[in-house]
């Protein structure tokens, strides 16, 4: 996974799918499009820290998720765009969705994930 844009409420992460990630049907297995999104929706709430929090910034920790498989997604390159919706100080609504360059999204989530501060330091 690589970063490639983090701004307040927003994280794009952009994978890469080799034939090893691949399950028997040729396609790239849902535990791999999961942990992409879990780590894209995560890095969005995590993204909304503020000063209130303090200068270290903090992380996000997902409390729960669910995922639509929406089509397969063979090997090759994948984008993951995550977008905060709403919440509290610490507890923020988050919306993922990943696509391959193809028709629609291949996957997509919604999950309620804790921004915890990171101590300074």
């Amino acid at each position: 996974m690589q970063v490639m844009e983090r701004q307040p409420g927003r994280m794009v992460l952009a994978a890469a799918f080799d034939d090893i990630h691949l399950n028997a049907a040729g396609i790239v297995h849902g535990g791999l499009l999961a942990s992409l999104l879990d780590c894209c929706l995560a890095g969005g709430a995590a993204s909304t820290v503020g000063d209130e929090l303090g200068e270290c910034g903090g992380y996000g920790i997902t409390l729960s998720m669910t995922v639509n498989f929406v089509r397969p997604t063979g090997a090759g390159e994948v984008r993951c765009e995550a977008e905060v919706l709403g919440g509290g100080a610490t507890t923020k609504f988050v919306e993922a969705r990943i696509t391959d360059g193809g028709e629609g999204p291949v996957a997509t989530a919604s999950g309620t994930v804790r921004v915890i501060p990171m101590p300074p330091g």
